[in-house]
């Protein structure tokens, strides 16, 4: 059975990945198929709630990885890439515009999942048994 680490890093990446491209292609779907709209995919909430989930898995998976393979630095670039994604959430399209918001949420996005990407393959090549139960 996989260990929660590394159920962690894989759905962290997944979300984050989810989230990255909820900005960055459902703008087009909505102009390609109208009524894709009518789902409330737009909503700010979406980004508060994605951001909900994502806290707690990469805090478990990111201080799982550093306890166990010692790199905190992975650690410390995960919380960046969070602190990123909430102050788009915090600062809304009203202050840094549409183009702004989609910018931030995107980088904050590919940081964090490139922090959980590193921590899942250092913990693998290491073979520092985070990954065995």
């Amino acid at each position: 059975m996989l260990a929660l680490q590394e159920k962690a890093d894989k759905f962290a990446i997944g979300i984050s990945l989810l989230c990255a491209l909820h900005c960055a292609v459902l703008p087009s779907l909505w102009v390609l198929i109208p009524t894709f709209g009518l789902f409330g995919l737009d909503s700010e909430a979406v980004h508060l709630w994605m951001l909900v989930v994502v806290i707690p898995v990469s805090a478990v998976a990111l201080t799982t990885g550093a306890r166990k393979h010692g790199r905190y630095s992975l650690m410390i670039l995960g919380i960046f890439g969070l602190l990123v994604l909430a102050a788009a959430v915090i600062l809304g399209e009203h202050n840094l515009g549409q183009f702004g918001e989609k910018l931030v949420t995107v980088i904050g996005s590919v940081i964090v999942a490139g922090a959980h990407l590193r921590n899942y393959r250092f913990c693998r090549d290491t073979d520092c048994q985070c990954h065995t139960d």
